[in-house]
């Protein structure tokens, strides 16, 4: 029981801190809630990724979320972000976490 707990705890703690790689990386293209709204996005012609789309998540690996992280992905605006491997797996995870927490889209 104790450590199930603490494995909660540690999930918690890594979330906490993936977000906020997200905030200071991502968040300004890709918008609070993951929806490809963040103020930067208004300055694009193809607008970034919705973390939102179950659709993207049924199709993406980790490895390949890994790689478009820190590679950037050919033929969009996203460029690469490297960094620690302790970090990118937070991020993952934080990312991974957007289908259940983003709003749906509004009619």
């Amino acid at each position: 029981m104790l450590l199930a707990l603490l494995a909660l705890v540690a999930r918690a703690d890594d979330l906490e801190k993936g977000k906020s790689i997200y905030v200071a990386r991502c968040q300004s293209c890709h918008g609070a809630t993951g929806r490809g709204d963040g103020p930067a996005s208004a300055a694009f012609v193809k607008k970034p990724r919705d973390f939102s789309a179950r659709e993207y998540w049924d199709a993406v690996t980790d490895d390949q979320l890994r790689l478009y992280i820190v590679e950037g992905k050919p033929g969009t605006i996203m460029r690469g972000f490297p960094m620690a491997d302790e970090q990118l797996a937070m991020l993952v995870m934080y990312l991974r976490s957007f289908p259940t927490t983003a709003a749906p889209p509004t009619p």
